[in-house]
């Protein structure tokens, strides 16, 4: 992916990401989620995995080794797998 196809995926969800339909849950067991902070490395993790496993993959075929390269990859993130994987697969979908 390019440059320009990063930032205007960064922009895709931090515009719609209070839309999706796992957000409440998140929202809730995490009162105060915040975009940059929580959110934003799960897509980021999501967009360059799918990169990474290629167009052909399936989500759920990687998932297990997703899981264990969260903890790594998820920085200041508070989100544990469990919630991240929905925001995870919404940008390996999009793709």
């Amino acid at each position: 992916m390019t440059q320009p196809d990063h930032l205007e995926s960064r922009n895709y969800w931090r515009d719609s990401h209070t839309e999706r339909p796992y957000y409440n849950d998140l929202k809730r067991d995490l009162p105060d989620i915040d975009y940059d902070r929580d959110l934003s490395s799960a897509y980021e993790f999501g967009r360059n995995s799918r990169a990474e496993y290629g167009n052909d993959a399936r989500f759920e075929d990687s998932e297990n080794d997703l899981k264990s390269k969260w903890d790594h990859f998820k920085a200041d993130s508070r989100l544990k797998w469990e919630h991240a994987k929905h925001a995870v697969k919404d940008a390996w979908d999009k793709i």
